[in-house]
């Protein structure tokens, strides 16, 4: 099994909880083969989000994916915040382990 270093964008989505169907449906839509999600609590320009019942409780997706696939992502959200959807993403460049382990790329 060989590894290397391969660059890429770590997108980290922060959404209401019950968007949380509609953004996995985007992800999916615009190509990114997997996420971790997580449930995220704080406060912010919505106020405090303790997660306490479903109307103040968030969840933080992470996904790794190319430049390329990143760019459309970000369309996508900046789509739905036109909408009036609260969504906070950032993205960062990052260098991700690729192990092959299973003949596929990792992003």
């Amino acid at each position: 099994m060989s590894a290397t270093m391969c660059p890429g964008k770590s997108v980290h989505i922060i959404v209401n909880a019950t968007f949380e169907n509609e953004l996995i449906r985007v992800l999916d839509k615009v190509g990114v083969t997997g996420y971790t999600q997580l449930d995220a609590r704080g406060n912010g320009y919505s106020g405090v989000q303790g997660g306490y019942s479903e109307g103040e409780s968030n969840v933080m997706f992470i996904v790794l994916v190319t430049t390329e696939v990143a760019k459309i992502l970000i369309e996508s959200l900046i789509d739905y915040i036109k909408r009036g959807y609260p969504i906070v993403s950032y993205a960062c460049d990052v260098d991700v382990l690729i192990t092959n382990k299973y003949g596929k790329p990792t992003i």
